[in-house]
């Protein structure tokens, strides 16, 4: 009975020999162990969604397959950000970053409204229609969010930098909403002077110069990810 059993197996080795070449296992085995690496790697490091999104494109293609999570994905939203900012000659005044959190467009104060105010200043509005295009070609929810220096503003309309930084990025929200995203999609948040975008130990290290407190004085636009 053994004896048989061993034949039988010893002819379904040879069979299945006989239909798989040998360089698929080699094959396969190099794919699984770039698969642990990979997922060793992603497990050690921090996500960010535009470069996995590229990476798993990457993957996708040579492969020979469709990757793709979204018609309009967090990947391309950025190289679209990156062509309206070099297309407009923005480089010196608006940046576009990507983090675990998704594609943030960065938009100094100084554009986009008075000292001291929350109305938008006019001359932001060509820049924002661009934005919002992507906006429209996407279902990412969205985040504005308002950051200010540390300097205190005392007024009967903003008694503190929470206030001015939050109306500031509602007054944003209000702009895109009039032109027609639906507002299910924003979040309205004021930070502030707590996230300071120059460098500094503390937030009066990062206000330590006009130039920093330049820096600090933003809103910012995110294309939020979901995981």
């Amino acid at each position: 009975m053994a004896e048989e059993i061993r034949r039988k197996r010893k002819n379904l080795i040879e069979e299945s020999g006989k239909e798989q070449e040998p360089w698929l296992i080699t094959y396969g085995d190099m794919m699984t162990l770039l698969m642990t690496f990979f997922v060793l790697l992603f497990s050690m490091s921090t996500i960010d969604p535009v470069k996995l999104e590229q990476f798993s494109d990457s993957v996708g293609q040579a492969l020979g397959k469709k990757t793709k999570t979204q018609k309009y994905s967090l990947a391309e939203i950025y190289s679209d950000v990156v062509k309206v900012i070099e297309e407009e000659n923005l480089q010196e005044q608006i940046q576009v970053e990507t983090s675990e959190r998704g594609v943030a467009i960065k938009i100094p104060s100084e554009i986009s409204f008075g000292i001291g105010s929350a109305d938008l200043n006019p001359r932001i509005y060509p820049i924002l229609n661009k934005f919002e295009d992507m906006m429209k070609k996407s279902t990412y929810p969205i985040a504005i969010e308002g950051h200010t220096d540390n300097v205190p503003i005392r007024s009967v309309m903003f008694p503190s930098n929470w206030e001015l930084s939050a109306a500031r990025a509602a007054q944003v929200v209000r702009y895109y909403i009039a032109r027609g995203i639906p507002p299910e999609r924003f979040q309205a948040i004021g930070y502030a002077d707590t996230r300071p975008r120059a460098p500094g130990a503390t937030i009066a290290d990062a206000n330590a110069t006009p130039q920093r407190m330049a820096m600090n004085r933003r809103v910012e636009i995110f294309f939020l990810t979901i995981l």
